[in-house]
């Protein structure tokens, strides 16, 4: 059974302060809160949290990246309050297995693989797939964000194949409401939107103008449009 995208608000901020003051104002509008990958270098797990204590209702996740000590990241970040946790996909097979295990040994936990800078999506997934692992954010980076990379028919494909794989996808990295169109027809889990909802002029306006456009798009049954 196929359901609409969820919406999930990265809070890729520095300071702890206008990352909680962005969480409470949209609690409400989004399922998910993320402690970007700047934040929780800057605040550490403090920001997690805290952003759990804030917005206990939420799915909160720790955007870590982990590219080693796989189990023990997992711990720290779950101790904190995350329910999910990303590993770069970059990372030791060994690494991945053993965040993964921490996230299975904690009914609600979730380990997500993220593939910046991963080349040979496919081949690895193979073997993410093959260890248990159902959660993964792909990821157009926010350096390549700036230096023109774009979405295109690859992209779409190869979630496609990732879906069929048996992996729930979130889509990441310059989303905006003239993107959200670009992935209709695939079963997309989770939208994570980023500058789009918290420089708009009325974040609370942009997050419902993103529910609405999903809406609209998902209403139908997946398969029924393509690009």
């Amino acid at each position: 059974m196929h359901t609409k995208p969820i919406l999930q608000l990265a809070l890729d901020y520095i300071d702890l302060a206008p990352a909680l003051a962005m969480a409470y104002l949209l609690r409400d509008e989004v399922e998910v809160i993320e402690i970007g990958t700047p934040l929780t270098k800057a605040e550490g797990m403090r920001a997690v949290s805290t952003v759990r204590h804030l917005c206990p209702g939420n799915l909160i996740l720790a955007d870590v990246k982990t590219p080693d000590v796989g189990g023990v990241e997992a711990k720290i970040c779950f101790d904190a309050g995350a329910d999910w946790m990303t590993v770069l996909g970059a990372a030791p097979l060994a690494t991945v297995r053993l965040a993964l295990e921490e996230a299975i040994s904690r009914p609600g936990k979730e380990a997500i693989i993220e593939l910046t800078g991963v080349r040979d999506i496919l081949a690895r997934a193979q073997e993410w797939r093959a260890m248990g692992m159902e959660r993964m954010v792909y990821h157009r980076g926010w350096d390549e964000g700036n230096t023109a990379r774009t979405w295109d028919p690859a992209d779409w494909e190869t979630i496609r194949v990732l879906i069929d794989m048996g992996f729930k996808i979130s889509v990441a990295g310059g989303i905006d409401l003239e993107t959200i169109p670009f992935f209709r027809g695939l079963d997309i889990s989770v939208f994570n939107i980023g500058r789009a909802i918290r420089e708009a002029e009325d974040p609370v306006d942009a997050a419902r103008s993103f529910r609405a456009l999903i809406d609209e798009l998902w209403s139908e049954p997946i398969g029924a449009a393509a690009v």
